[in-house]
Parts: structure tokens; sequence; C-alpha cells
């Protein structure tokens, strides 16, 4: 992939709900064209219900377009089967959401190491320990590292998350309103902390998110509304 090549490119793509001939069909997306570069870091902010949601699952391979080409990190995701686009999910993409998805029964190392455990071996599991718990060191949580969640407040589990989803190296980096469960003071350390990972890590970095604060913070910022994508206004 030539450097000048976006990481991540979308054609006209579209998702809808329903059957093309039924009169519950309900467009999200329309002809959505964009194109992400490596280490980027970009917000796509919108109203409720306006898809954003859709549009970040279609980008992490959780969902599928109902027209149009993905293509990201070099793979078509409309042309691959399931296999690959698992293989897909757990190579190139870690996801943040709002909820923070931790295991209530495992510590937050065991936490962070939960996408390895399927594919990993012995060896490889070590080297993604040391990688856990120099990031969990990065986020400021070394000293939490046997705990439960439970025993961690709000924005500790929402690092422990960040954590979880960067633990398999991957190129780009998702997060779908990954304050919006947090008080300011969180909301703000949780949002300088992605863009620092951003250029300490080389990630591409895309979040969908209801803050202006946070989406701000990006390089780019844009808005969907009525099921099409554009630049944001500056206000």
């Amino acid at each position: 992939m030539s450097a000048k090549e976006p990481i991540m490119l979308l054609e006209k793509v579209s998702k809808s709900y329903g059957t093309r001939d039924s009169e519950s069909l309900t467009r999200v997306l329309t002809e959505i064209d964009l194109e992400v570069y490596e280490r980027e870091s970009m917000a796509i902010i919108g109203p409720s219900g306006s898809g954003k949601s859709t549009l970040l699952n279609i980008m992490g391979a959780l969902d599928t377009a109902t027209d149009g080409s993905v293509r990201i990190a070099g793979q078509y995701l409309n042309k691959s089967d399931e296999e690959e686009l698992s293989d897909f999910r757990r190579r190139v993409v870690g996801f943040i959401f709002q909820s923070h998805h931790l295991l209530p029964q495992l510590s937050v190392m065991e936490n962070v190491l939960v996408p390895l455990l399927a594919t990993s071996k012995s060896d490889g599991m070590a080297e993604a320990e040391e990688r856990g718990r120099k990031l969990l060191k990065r986020v400021g949580l070394d000293h939490r590292i046997d705990h439960k969640p439970g025993q961690l407040s709000g924005g500790e589990r929402q690092r422990v998350a960040v954590v979880r989803a960067l633990i398999n190296k991957p190129k780009i980096l998702l997060a779908d309103e990954p304050t919006g469960a947090l008080d300011r003071t969180s909301s703000e350390n949780l949002g300088q902390l992605l863009m620092e990972l951003n250029h300490e890590e080389n990630i591409t970095l895309v979040t969908v998110t209801h803050s202006m604060e946070l989406a701000q913070s990006m390089a780019t910022v844009l808005e969907l509304e009525d099921g099409h994508l554009h630049t944001c206004e500056e206000s």
C-alpha cells in the first residue's frame, strides 16, 4: 500500500434496513465517500439516530454495507467472507465502546488479554502480557493490574478498555462515544489520552462522539446528517 493511499476508503457506501421492495425500508447511510489516512485522527459527529455508530461498525467489519465498496488496510470488506472478516477484526482494528464491556470476574490484566486468548500461543501470550503491562503503566493503571473492574472508577475502567483495544497492535482504533458515560474531568483526560496514543502508537483514530470538545481535538471533524457525510462547519 502506497504511503499516499488511504488506509480506509469508502466509496458510495449505503446502508438500509428492510427489503428493497418493502414499504418499511429504512435508509440510514446514503452514498458515503470517505478517505482516512494512516495516523490520522478523525471525529464523526451528528444527531442521535443519524447512523454514526452504523458507519463505524461498517468500518470495523461489525456490520456490512448494503451497497458500495469498503477497502480498509488493503482488504475489501464487502468481498470478504465471515472467516476473513473475523481475521480482519482481530488483526487490523481495536474497538472502544461507550460501555467498557469489561468482564467483572476477571482482573484488569486478564481483561486486557481477552482479545488474544483464542489465538495466542503460550510464547505469544507472554509477549502480549508484557505489552499489556507497559500500556497499563502508560495509562497510569500499573498499580491496578490485579484489581477487578468493580474496584475501579468509571474513567479507570474506560482506560482499561483502551489498553484492551490496543493489545493486538491494531492499525486502526475505532471509538464509539468513548467519553459518553464519563464525567467531565474523566472525559477530558480520556480524550487527551486517545490523542497521545494516536501519535505514540502510530495508529489511525476514528471516533464517533457527541462531545464537541473531543471532536475538536481531532485533526478532522465530519458531520453525519440525513444519511450524508460532510465537513463540519465551524460555528
